[in-house]
Formats: structure tokens, C-alpha cells, sequence
């Protein structure tokens, strides 16, 4: 739910209307006429009637009023506009009604009977509203047809109903014609919002006239009415049955096939007298009534439309109905309607939010030409109110959004421009009311609901942290089913008579529900249109350019957009903006020759070269498309191209492209921000960095491809990521590389551009530093204790408890410690470090603050830029005072690819060798990963072997962490040749997992694996029966897992790497104790501390609910949780035994310099790592 919402004191602006407004104080419900509506014994006419002659002398509808124009040269006469409404009272809305009874009592043979059907196609109006009501005086079925659909899509529902009357407005007439000459039944077809003085109107009846004669008679509806008050007046047709049907509302629900919901009289009765209070609103009081002053622009064959207009009528309010359609004018219908309640819809609200923005760009346009000092604050407060009691009336007192949801961002804003609460409804054709408000269920009308577990989708009652599944429920009103189709009525029911909603809820707490998915493949649409996407895949899959396609919708957005697999044939292949030309326009012919609306043509398509399959997890196994896994893969892309779309961006990156290298780096950079975050041009600024505009790895690697498209100048991913990557530091990065400077090695200059390999013989020192370095130094280091250490990464999660472990051995000598970070400055570099070591050291703040101020340095520097980026002065100090290099800084990424992390990880690697050998020499302790010892069939290097010939080439692919491995694999490539070259000293380290400080509360790994598991594990109370192969019974196999608490490995690789001051070691810092500790046992630990959680012994079931569960979790947690890993837990894997990662030469090096055994995860461990995450706030 949204945060709550500011009233803009609501209730004092009541209490001023109805003081000062006689409009709005006359439209307050009458509680005499309440009660009257309320006492007639169910009877839907006499309800009605009480309603209308109780508010006679009140003014009911009113629609735009018109003046008559002539044109002086072609002589014809039009209608224009006026900023006026016409008013027509209650009374003489009835008049009308019962005019057009008696007209209709008798104009067909027989007269329109009970029971008999009356069509209405067109637009929402004073007319269609008569019309409507004219049929509940007569006891005929009215039958509301979609509005804007062709005659196709209206021919099965005329030819169910049979309709003797069909009424339609101007602009449907062409459609109502086709139905007409298609039906057997329509005798008469009524035009209504029809002037006989336009010339334009007539010609259109007339030519109606004469395509339909012999047919069916044509009239408008100013002649019905007139001929009805020369009738006798027929008297009210209601034969008291509660259950007698008296209209349908067509919907395409979840089939994609007109189905007519049932509405009888006790339905439509009951609408009358649940309206009959008006509205209350709770930033007014809940027991004063609001008049119900309503601007209608819903179609009336939609539930809301037709809800809408009762409630306004039922109690003493005025309906004002917009002039067009098309929404054209609505907003200054609005204006000059002035209503006290607006229905929302994501269109109406991102057109306010257009006026809004255009209303702030005006107020600070005008203030920058006057002497008043306005700020943004200000000149938004200004929007807001121009907007509120100019643009919206100045009288909307309550909102409401339930045709289709609003996102969080877009709720609160509306709430602060209306200054009232928004009230969110979830209902349906079906429920004929709200059935769950802000997230309550509604008690009345609901009786009863359950949630039902949705397996396909992955959704169950024993999810975590809540129950989720389809909602089904019984309620007051619930029509009781589809008009001649049983078939329909059996799905749509249960065996215990419950309806199915198609809808996912959450259960947060009993009767309080928040909506998370639909069960189908039907979306619905912003406008609150059902499209059955896989019934458009299959019409346009029969086009020769498609393959395969995916059809995807949001209830967000207005449109659909496309995943499609081109077709390939003999031809040359065309270019993507070709094909993408030639899939769009097939798409559209055939939707024309279809009879399909526009809103099922997909706006815009992702052009996918790589087919769905079986194999690719998109295709079951009978060939089936499987959606959740299509939306998984192409979820994220669509929702970009549809804030492309929103934002006109596309274009303005086409013509950056074609700009190419000349294009201003400043502008290509915020356009490529623009592409890849989907933020608008508004909400950017050169000074705020990628990160904090949301950016993550994957984001900033297609944000770097874009700009190397454009410059053809490599971009690396740290400088987007890092606390430096502001727009305007990487134009500044792009503006240099057009400058002439020494080439850099790159991923394509050392293994080549489209490498699928890299191998060990093309990594030699000599293709990235200096070769006159690469010579023994004139003297080896010597073995006294170093003053002076270089460090780097000590930002990082492990490289800041190293820098403590280092500051305490430099501190003890008088020497220093050199950190140096990323940062603007030498300052901000500061700043940045201190804070990390600080909480590293948390157990002994005062310690820290001392030694740091007399033995920290910290220089704004960068690993991977040439010379770490430092000015030659200071490059040339560091490496003469310099006595050890302890190189922990990595750019850790389990996602991004090789190719990627080069310039970060292997590149920067190779700057502190140079710097290493520069000047003294100078013992290197290198932090690699256990990953880049890890072989193809699963086996580890050994610790004492060398990397170059066990290891000599490495395969690329999309595996996990395969990029990451590979470039700590070739650092240590790079370390093992200098060594051999130059003799420098130099110590590996190879962790595996680093876990959790054993004492230091909350001091977690968050990004890392193990804590991404035992986080989505406790969350989501599901664990597999084993993360490993079961053995041939059925049972768990013994296993081990290897990680280690980050304050031992700290400890233990300073007091290694202290030690070592010649040859080349490496150590595998592991945890390869015989313990039997396993995910599975740490599981078994989970659960006997009282964390519930089920065990699943369907490996694949586990995973699929498990992905459905996290994918449910809140924002925060959701991002902390193992979803982006999850790819590694596609299936079971092979339990590693204990000693499968050898460790003698590290655990023997430890006991040699005293250290700490390595120690085995306990329960308490694992304990205290939960309570870390509560900590938190991520359990």
C-alpha cells in the first residue's frame, strides 16, 4: 500500500463548500429520500422512481452545451463548443424516460415486450443514459456493447441477444449499420446525440436510412422522444421478481470471448440503494455524506461506467458527461464541471501529471523573468494549486482507483495534487462492486473468500512471509453467472460455488489482502480492456516475418508491446530496423483484417535472434510458450522499451547514433541514462551518479554498451558504478579518449574482441606495462617488518577488516598505511575509507580514531587508470617509500562478463605490478578467489602448482561467476610471469565464501551468496530436502561447505602475507575442515532454532515455488535475497567432500606464525548471522 496521504485539511474545505457553494450544498444527499429509496421492498423500478421524483426539483445530467454555426462559404451548419453544460433536472430526465417508453411500447410489431433486448453502442452521454433507463421502466434487458469495436467483435453478441431495438450514437453508426445488416433480429435502429440542424447529421442518418431500408427502420432519438409525449403514457413494467434479467455487461474475462454477465433486478436494485448516501470520505467525516458531483467519461459498457451513474442519480447528485470520446476534452470538462469525485485511471492520471510538469516548467519559467525568488518547492506547490482548483475544479473532496491499479509513485502524487486520500477498489464486472478496499475485504458485500494455490504460477498457501493464490469468493451481488453459456458458468464457479476471480492476492492478515498477479494469460490493460495475448500469438504468428512471438501487457500501461523471433528465409537478412518495420506493419494488416481493436496491436516489438526452446527453458515440453518464464527473460527489457516509449527517448538515441563519435559526450551520456534506467530527462542531473539513480551491474553494462556504440571508446563498468560515475565524470572520460594518448590494453587487444577462450600465453607482462621493468631488481626487499603498506580495496567487504588487521601491525612499527579510493578528491577519499574502516573496528572505536590520524593516508586514486591515476609526483613517492602491496580491490560481480571486469580486475592488477616493481621491489599479497583454481570437471588446482601450465586456457560462457573467476585467474597469470621475470615476491590467497563477523553485530556479507541463501530461506520458509544429488535411496549425502567468518580471513591472510617476503605461495584460505557442516545441516540448525520452514523433496517443485515466493518478498529484501543468483539453483548439486579443496600448505603456514585454527560453522554462527539480517530489517 502507499504511504499515507496528506488531506490538504479536507475537512475544512467541506465545511467552506457547503457554506459557500449552493451547487455542492444542494447535491448533498436528502436522508427523507434516502429512506424512501431504501423502503421499497426491492421493487428496482420503485426504487428508481423514489429516486427520481423524490430530487425532481434537482438538476440530475448534464452534458456540454452546443451553439449552432454556419460556415460563410460552404454554407453548412456544424456544432461548436461551449464552456457551458446544459442542465437537465431529474424531472425532466424521467419526462425523457417515459417518453421513450411509450415511443418504444409500441414501435416495433407488438411493441418492445419484457424481457425483449435492447443494443446501445456508442459513448456515455445524456442520451445513453435515457435510454438505459428507459429500459428498466419497460422491463427490457438493456445490452451495453463495447464501445470502439468493430462490427466483428459485435456480431456474436448481437446474435446472442437478439436485440429488437439497437440504439447507437454518430460516431458508431458505420459499425451499427454493418451489426444490423449481419443480425436477424434488429427491426429498428435509434441514433442517438443526433441534431437535426447539423447537416452533417443528417446526411449520416439518412445514408443510414438507405442502406438499411427494407431492412430495418431508422430514426434518431429527438423523433422517439417526441413521438413518445403525443403517446398515451405507458405504465412501469416490474413484475417483482428479484432474479429477472435486466441487462448484460460484456466482458472477454480470461477467454478473449464475449461473455454476458448477468445483472437482474435485485442487483440493479440493490446498486440504487447502496448509492443512495452519497460518499463519504474519511479526511472529512465519516458520518457527514458528499454529494456525488461526477464527471462521466466511462463507457457504459463498462461496470464503473454503469455503477457510476446510479450512484449519482440514487442520491441527489448531478452526472456531467464529457463532450468527446476520445477525451479530447476532458479536462476542460472537468474544469468546468467542477466535480467532488474523480475516478482514476493510470491515463487520466499521467495526462495530470503532463499538466503538472508543464505547469512547473511555466512557474519557473515566469519566475526567472520576474524579481520573486521561487524555488522548486515553491514552484511545485504552485503546480499543485493551479492544478487542483484550476485544471480539476477545486471541489474533488475523494478519489478513487479500481479499473486498474496505479503505481506507488503515481498514487501519492495524485493524492498530493487532489489533496485527498485515494481510495484504492479491487472488484470486477462480476462482483458489481468493491469487493476489497485499501487492501480490507469488504464486509458487507463479501461473505466468504479463500486463496487458492495457483501451482503453475508458483503460488501457494504456505508461501512466506504470506499466503498467496488465486482469490475466489462468495459475495452479495456476485451475478450469478454468463448469459447462455453454462459452460462458462462451470469454470467461473467452483464446486463449492465460490467465484474465481483470475486474480492473486496476498494474505497479509486475515481480510486484508494486497493484489500480486493474474492466473491467465489475459491481461488487462490501463483502460481496463482484457486482451487474451495468446490468441493475438497465434493470429500474428501467421505472419511469414514471425516465428514466434510473445505478446506482453501491463496493467500500468495502454498498450501491448512484442517479443518476436523473426522468421528467417532465404533472402539476405535485413537490418533490425527493417524487419522490425516490416513485423510491425504485418502485425497491423493482419489485426485490420482480423476486426481487431487498436489497443491488441502491439505498439512496439524486442527483435529476439535467439528462438524459444525447450532447451532455453521458454518452450515445455510439448512445445507450450511457458509465460512466467518469457516474462522472467524479457520482463525487465519490455518494461524499458515501454518507458522508451513514454518518454520519446528512441528517437533522440537514433540520432545520437547517427552522430556517432561527434555526438556532445555530456548528451549521449544522460541519453544513454535515459535508455538504460527509463528515467525522464527531468529527473536527471550531470552531478548524481548511476548508482544512485538505481543503476545496478547489469544496468551498467548495457549503459556502457550503449556509449561504446556511440564513441567506439571502451567504458568501464566501475567508473559508471562507482561513488565517481556522475554523468558528467564519464563524459569527461569519453571527451579524453578522443584526445591522443598511449594505447591501453583491453579485452579485445589481448585475446581479441569476440575471444570465447583466454589463454594464459596472452597475458605476459610485457603487453601491459613498460618492458624495462620487467627486469630482476638491482635488490631484493628486505625481511624487516614493512612500514609502509599500500592497500587497496579497503572499501570493500573483506579489504576494510584487512586494512584494520594492517593499520594495527603499521601502527605498532610507526609506519603507514596508504589506502587509496575512488573519490573526487583527497578529502572525499577520506571520508569514504574511514567510514568502512571505522565500522570495521567497531569493537574499539577510540583505537581507531587515534591510529588513523596518525598512520592512515588516503589518495583519491583509481586501480584500473593508468599509474592508479595519481600525478607523477605522487606516483614516483608511493613507489619509493612503498614496502609491501596488498591488492584486494576487485570489482566483484557474479553476472558480468569477462569482458567486462577486465579493465577493473586484470588491468588494475597489472598497475600495482608495475607499481610493485618500481623502484624497490616491493612483496605482493594478491586476494584472488578459489573460483580461478577451479577446473572444468569440477577438481581444484593444487596450491603449490603453477596456474600458467595446469590452468593454461579458461572458457567463457554465461555461467556463474565465470567472469569474475577468469579475471582473478588471469591476475594471477599475470603475478606468476612477473615473478618469473623479475623475481618479485608474491602471495596468493584464494577464499571461498566469506561470511559474517563472528562478533561484530551486523557486519554481514550482504552481496554474497551464503547470505543471500540463508536470507531467502528463513524469508521464504522453503528449503529443498537436499541443495545436493540424493544418493541412490532417496537420502542426503554427506557434504561440506567451505566458507569462512571475514575477521579470520583477514587475520589470517595479514599474518601470512606479513610473513612472506620472497618466492611465490599460494594458499587456499578455505575452510576444508571434515565437519559434516553442510547448507543442508546449517537447514536442520535453521529449523530446530524455530524458523519455519518446509522441506521440499521435489528439487524442481522447491525451485519454482521458491523463485514465486522471493519474487513476492518487499523491495529491499527482494533485492537482498538470491533472485539474481538463482540461475546457479536450477538443479541439485554434487556434494563436495571436505577435502575436495585442498588447504595443507595454508592451514600449515597458519600454525607456523601462530595463528587461529580454522574454524567450522556452528549453530551459534548461524544464529547470530540471522540476527544480523533482522537487524537489518531483512527478516
Amino acid at each position: 500500500m502507499p504511504e499515507p496521504q496528506p488531506d490538504h485539511d479536507l475537512a475544512a474545505r467541506v465545511t467552506a463548500l457547503r457554506a459557500h457553494d449552493p451547487e455542492f450544498a444542494r447535491a448533498i444527499p436528502s436522508s427523507r429520500v434516502a429512506d424512501a429509496i431504501a423502503g421499497r421492498d426491492g421493487s428496482l423500478v420503485g426504487t428508481i422512481v423514489a429516486a427520481m421524483r423524490g430530487y425532481a426539483d434537482r438538476p440530475a445530467l448534464a452534458r456540454r452545451a452546443e451553439r449552432v454555426v454556419r460556415d460563410p462559404d460552404t454554407g453548412r451548419v456544424t456544432l461548436e463548443l461551449l464552456p457551458e453544460f446544459e442542465m437537465f433536472g431529474y424531472a425532466e430526465v424521467w419526462r425523457r424516460v417515459v417518453a421513450l417508453a411509450g415511443a418504444w411500447a409500441e414501435c416495433v410489431e407488438g411493441g418492445l415486450r419484457m424481457g425483449d433486448f435492447v443494443a446501445v453502442v456508442g459513448f456515455t452521454g445524456v442520451d445513453h443514459a435515457t435510454i438505459d433507463l428507459a429500459c428498466m421502466y419497460l422491463g427490457a434487458v438493456a445490452v451495453p456493447l463495447p464501445t470502439g469495436s468493430p462490427a466483428a467483435r459485435l456480431a456474436p453478441i448481437v446474435a446472442e441477444t437478439a436485440p429488437r431495438i439497437l440504439a447507437a450514437d454518430l460516431d458508431a453508426i458505420d459499425v451499427a449499420v454493418e451489426t444490423v445488416l449481419r443480425s436477424a433480429s434488429v427491426e429498428r435502429l435509434v441514433v442517438f446525440d443526433h441534431d437535426a440542424r447539423v447537416d452533417a447529421h443528417r446526411e449520416v442518418l439518412r445514408a443510414a436510412a438507405d442502406k438499411l431500408a427494407g431492412r430495418a427502420e431508422v430514426v434518431s432519438l429527438a423523433d422517439e422522444l417526441r413521438r413518445g409525449e403525443e403517446l398515451p403514457t405507458v405504465l412501469a413494467r416490474d413484475d417483482g421478481d428479484p432474479d429477472r434479467l435486466v441487462g448484460l455487461i460484456y466482458t472477454s474475462g480470461s477467454t478473449g470471448t464475449p461473455k454476458g454477465a448477468i445483472y437482474t433486478a435485485s442487483m440493479i436494485t440493490r446498486m440504487w440503494q447502496n448509492g443512495r448516501g452519497g460518499m463519504t470520505n474519511a479526511g472529512a467525516s465519516p458520518d457527514t455524506p458528499l454529494p456525488t458531483i461526477v464527471l462521466h467519461y466511462m463507457p457504459m459498457s463498462h461496470v464503473n461506467g454503469r455503477a457510476w451513474l446510479i450512484s449519482g442519480l440514487s442520491s441527489g447528485g448531478i452526472g456531467f458527461f464529457a463532450a468527446r470520446g476520445d477525451m479530447s476534452t476532458l479536462f476542460d470538462d472537468i474544469r468546468l464541471s467542477r466535480p467532488t469525485v474523480l475516478s482514476l485511471v493510470p491515463r487520466i492520471c499521467d495526462m495530470v501529471r503532463q499538466r503538472y510538469l508543464l505547469e512547473v516548467d511555466r512557474v519557473t519559467r515566469a519566475a526567472t523573468e520576474t524579481p520573486a525568488d521561487t524555488d522548486a518547492s515553491t514552484a511545485e506547490t504552485t503546480a499543485r494549486d493551479r492544478i487542483r482548483d484550476g485544471m480539476l475544479g477545486g471541489r474533488i473532496v475523494s478519489a478513487l482507483c479500481g479499473s486498474a491499479p496505479l503505481s506507488a509513485a503515481m498514487h501519492t502524487f495524485m493524492a498530493e495534487v487532489l489533496g485527498t486520500r485515494i481510495v484504492d477498489c479491487y472488484g470486477s464486472t462480476e462482483t458489481t462492486r468493491a469487493v476489497v478496499v485499501d487492501g480490507r475485504v469488504r464486509r458487507p458485500p463479501v461473505l466468504d473468500y479463500r486463496l487458492v494455490d495457483v501451482p503453475e504460477l508458483g503460488y501457494f498457501g504456505t508461501d512466506k512471509p504470506h499466503p498467496r493464490g488465486e482469490l475466489r469468493l462468495k459475495s452479495v451481488g456476485l451475478v450469478p453467472g454468463y448469459y447462455r453459456q453454462p459452460e462458462v458458468d462451470a469454470r467461473a464457479f467452483d464446486a463449492d460455488g465460490y467465484y474465481r476471480t483470475g486474480d492473486v492476492f496476498a494474505e497479509l492478515a486475515p481480510d486484508h489482502l494486497v493484489y500480486v498477479d493474474r492466473t491467465n494469460n489475459v491481461v488487462k490493460l490501463s483502460q481496463g480492456e482484457f486482451v487474451a495475448v495468446s490468441r493475438l500469438e497465434a493470429l500474428y504468428a501467421t505472419s511469414p516475418h514471425i516465428a514466434q512471438i510473445h505478446v506482453h501487457g501491463s496493467p500500468e500501461q495502454a498498450f501491448l508491446l512484442a517479443v518476436v523471433v523473426p522468421a528467417r528465409s532465404g533472402a539476405a537478412p535485413a537490418d533490425d530496423d527493417t524487419m522490425r518495420t516490416r513485423i510491425l506493419d504485418a502485425m497491423r494488416e493482419l489485426a485490420r483484417d482480423a476486426g481487431l481493436a487498436a489497443y491488441e496491436i502491439p505498439y512496439d516489438v524486442i527483435l529476439e535472434p535467439e528462438p524459444f526452446t525447450v532447451a532455453n527453458g521458454l518452450l515445455s515440453g510439448i512445445g507450450k510458450p511457458l509465460r512466467p518464464a518469457l516474462v522472467a527473460r524479457y520482463g525487465a527489457r519490455l518494461e524499458g522499451l515501454y518507458a522508451d516509449i513514454a518518454a520519446g527517448r528512441a528517437g533522440r538515441f537514433a540520432a545520437l547514433r547517427a552522430a556517432g563519435p561527434h555526438a556532445a559526450p555530456l548528451d549521449a551520456v544522460l541519453a544513454a541514462v535515459q535508455v538504460t534506467l527509463g528515467h525522464p530527462a527531468s529527473a536527471l542531473r550531470p552531478d548524481v551518479g548511476f548508482a544512485e539513480l538505481g543503476g545496478d551491474s547489469l544496468s551498467a553494462h548495457t549503459f556502457a554498451t550503449v556509449l561504446e556504440q556511440i564513441f567506439d571508446v571502451e567504458v568501464p563498468v566501475q567508473l559508471v558504478l562507482g561513488p565517481t560515475g556522475t554523468p558528467a565524470r564519464i563524459a569527461e572520460h569519453l571527451g579524453a579518449a578522443r584526445e591522443p594518448h598511449p594505447a591501453r590494453p583491453t579485452f579485445a587487444s589481448i585475446h581479441g574482441r569476440d575471444a570465447v577462450e583466454v589463454r594464459a600465453d596472452e597475458l605476459t607482462p610485457d603487453r601491459f606495462m613498460d618492458a624495462g621493468l620487467l627486469r630482476r631488481p638491482a635488490s631484493p626487499p628486505s625481511g624487516a617488518p614493512a612500514r609502509t603498506v599500500l592497500l587497496t580495496g579497503a572499501t570493500g567487504y573483506l579489504g576494510a577488516f584487512l586494512a584494520v588487521e594492517w593499520l594495527r601491525r603499521v601502527a605498532d612499527t610507526g609506519g603507514r598505511l596508504i589506502c587509496p579510493a575512488r573519490a573526487d578528491d583527497d578529502a572525499a577519499a577520506r571520508e569514504r575509507v574511514v567510514r568502512c574502516l571505522r565500522a570495521a573496528s567497531a569493537d574499539r572505536p577510540g583505537w581507531f580514531d587515534t591510529v588513523a590520524a596518525r598512520h592512515l593516508e588516503v589518495p583519491a586514486a583509481d586501480v584500473s587508470a593508468p599509474r592508479l591515476g595519481l600525478d607523477a609526483s605522487t606516483w614516483r613517492r608511493l613507489a619509493a617509500e612503498t614496502d609491501r602491496i596488498v591488492h584486494a580491490a576487485a570489482l566483484v560481480n557474479h553476472v558480468l562478463p569477462y569482458g567486462r571486469l577486465f579493465g577493473p580486475n586484470v588491468v588494475g592488477t597489472a598497475e600495482l605490478i608495475e607499481l610493485a616493481l618500481t623502484g624497490p621491489a616491493k612483496p605482493f599479497t594478491f586476494v584472488s578467489t578459489i573460483a580461478a583454481a577451479l577446473e572444468p570437471d569440477g577438481s581444484v588446482l593444487d596450491e603449490t602448482v603453477d596456474v600458467r601450465t595446469a590452468a593454461p586456457v579458461r572458457r567463457l560462457d554465461d555461467s556463474d561467476a565465470n567472469g569474475y573467476a577468469a579475471g582473478k585467474w588471469a591476475s594471477e597469470v599475470l603475478l606468476r610471469a612477473a615473478h618469473e621475470r623479475t623475481g618479485l615476491p608474491v602471495t596468493v590467497f584464494r577464499p571461498d565464501m566469506i561470511l559474517a563477523h563472528r562478533r561484530l553485530p551486523g557486519v554481514v556479507n550482504l552481496p554474497d551468496r551464503f547470505t543471500r541463501l540463508i536470507l531467502s530461506v528463513v524469508a521464504t520458509g522453503m528449503a529443498p530436502l537436499s541443495f545436493h544429488h540424493l544418493d541412490a535411496d532417496g537420502r542426503r549425502r554427506r557434504a561440506h561447505y567451505s566458507g569462512l567468518p571475514v575477521d579470520f580471513t583477514a587475520a589470517a591472510i595479514a599474518a601470512l602475507g606479513a610473513d612472506a617476503s620472497d618466492g611465490y605461495r599460494t594458499y587456499h584460505a578455505v575452510n576444508a575442515n571434515d565437519d559434516g557442516v553442510s547448507l543442508d545441516e546449517m537447514v536442520d540448525w535453521l529449523i530446530a532454532a524455530g524458523h519455519p520452514i518446509t522441506r521440499f523433496a521435489d528439487y524442481e517443485q522447491w525451485r519454482m515455488r521458491f523463485e514465486a515466493a522471493l519474487r513476492g518478498l518487499p523491495e529491499q529484501r527482494r533485492r537482498g535475497s538470491l533472485l539474481p543468483l538463482l540461475p546457479a539453483y536450477a538443479r541439485p548439486s554434487e556434494p563436495r567432500p571436505a577435502g575436495a579443496v585442498p588447504n595443507a600448505r595454508f592451514t600449515a603456514a597458519l600454525a607456523a606464525v601462530g595463528g587461529e585454527p580454522v574454524p567450522s560453522i556452528t549453530p551459534d554462527y548461524l544464529a547470530k548471522c540471522v540476527a544480523d539480517l533482522r537487524g537489518l530489517d531483512l527478516l
